[in-house]
């Protein structure tokens, strides 16, 4: 086996100690020789094998060549500008624990991209197994500019100014520019030590150095201050709290027209569809704050939840953190999906090239797609036969409904074929089948399509 018979990953290029490939549908990574000294310290160390154990690095197995090794599969990988504030935050301490935890085995964390971690049963996860080098005497860490710009400049953004500051990182795949970041940054942050110091004067000492005047250099440090400066950042990175922002729809369910009796059979009719189905993966659009997630992840291996709200997502992760590890949560705006990012469009992948499943819910979404997205029918059925290898469930809101007309208000009612007799017929252009159910005591419509 070797990677030049196999599809080299196209994020992985970067990492001058290795790659990642695919070959005959398992995952591998190749250590470079370039590499080979500091994975095989990572191995005696014992790092490596405490990382795994304790559930904070991805699981690998050796295998008959030296320089290659078997990566566990993980089951949905989602990117930091798809994060909830405290998803990132969670990501930050993970990599700041690492760092720590690599002083003690003689190594050093020489990454700290937020594109490093992931997200599985609930907790981060880190992916880079090339990361862990040996660390020389006096050595600083090379890798604090790079926290900065992934972890802590969005953190404070977020929290300080907007949750919605985290799209930026799509923009800017090597991090946020610090002297972007404090200009962002209201005044009063400068009277703040920590903002102070890793952000507004770090931006200044860039500015100074990328005049040529001066020269770059790592400064020299021990693993006493090192661990000291992992000591202090955690303890300020945990100490940052979701700030609570008001935002449209994180209130949904507390704002609708159903009655206890109706949003009660709509919960029970999902339960019995995703109990008989027993998906291995429920995809659930317009989660919102996940009620009907809950109920497939009691019967799904996994559900990814995707919600266009950050407050909702950050509930989500709360839902998946506490009780339902199984739940992924995805900040999602369907008018704006995620795209193939990075080199060539590749680097990142797309969000519908991640996300499939046996079961697709859009409930108390089409709606919204068609009215206030201005969708064409066929484009909603294009995203739900789309995304599901065998069944969607989605909701019909007739225009009587008052959350349609709330919709309609601002707007000319130009949608002619928003009714359910031209619903089913778009949708049956592409399902084989399409059960309705009747919501009682409302005009809304659940819609069971198989294909």
């Amino acid at each position: 086996m070797g990677p030049t018979s196999a599809e080299r990953l196209p994020g992985s290029f970067r990492d001058p100690s290795g790659f990642v490939f695919r070959h005959e549908g398992k995952l591998f990574r190749k250590i470079s020789e370039r590499g080979k000294k500091d994975f095989e310290l990572f191995l005696r160390s014992g790092l490596a094998g405490k990382l795994v154990r304790e559930g904070k690095l991805v699981p690998f197995e050796p295998t008959a060549d030296d320089s290659v090794i078997e990566l566990a599969e993980l089951p949905f990988v989602t990117y930091p500008y798809e994060w909830s504030f405290s998803q990132l935050r969670d990501a930050a301490l993970l990599t700041l624990e690492l760092a720590d935890a690599a002083l003690d085995h003689g190594m050093i964390l020489q990454d700290a991209t937020a594109f490093n971690v992931t997200f599985a049963d609930g907790r981060p996860i880190f992916m880079d197994h090339g990361s862990f080098c040996a660390c020389r005497p006096g050595e600083g860490w090379g890798a604090y500019r790079q926290f900065t710009m992934h972890f802590l400049a969005p953190l404070l953004l977020m929290r300080h100014v907007d949750l919605r500051c985290l799209d930026l990182f799509r923009a800017h795949l090597e991090g946020f520019p610090l002297d972007l970041a404090s200009r962002l940054l209201p005044r009063r942050s400068w009277l703040s030590l920590h903002p102070l110091i890793h952000i507004h004067l770090h931006a200044l000492m860039e500015k100074k150095y990328s005049s040529g005047t001066g020269k770059t250099r790592i400064p020299r440090s021990s693993p006493e201050r090192l661990h000291a400066l992992f000591g202090e950042l955690e303890r300020y990175v945990s100490r940052l709290t979701f700030p609570g922002q008001k935002t449209d729809w994180a209130d949904y369910y507390a704002d609708n027209n159903y009655s206890k009796e109706n949003f009660l059979f709509k919960k029970e009719e999902i339960d019995r569809i995703c109990r008989r189905l027993s998906p291995e993966t429920a995809v659930d659009l317009g989660a919102n704050t996940g009620v009907f997630s809950e109920i497939a992840a009691k019967y799904a291996r996994r559900v990814i939840a995707a919600d266009i709200d950050p407050t909702a997502v950050e509930g989500l992760y709360r839902l998946a953190k506490t009780e339902y590890p199984n739940i992924f949560p995805v900040l999602l705006d369907l008018n704006n999906p995620t795209p193939g990012l990075g080199m060539f469009n590749r680097e990142r992948q797309d969000f519908y090239s991640r996300c499939r499943g046996e079961l697709v819910m859009g409930l108390a979404l089409m709606h919204h797609l068609r009215i206030t997205g201005n969708w064409p029918l066929d484009h909603i059925v294009r995203l739900f036969a789309g995304m599901t290898s065998r069944t969607a469930v989605v909701e019909f809101v007739p225009k009587s409904d008052s959350q349609v007309r709330r919709l309609l208000r601002s707007r000319e009612d130009i949608f002619d074929d928003w009714t359910i007799d031209d619903v089913v017929r778009a949708f049956r252009q592409k399902f084989g089948t399409c059960r309705l159910i009747p919501i009682p005591d409302s005009e809304r419509m659940l819609l069971e399509l198989t294909l």
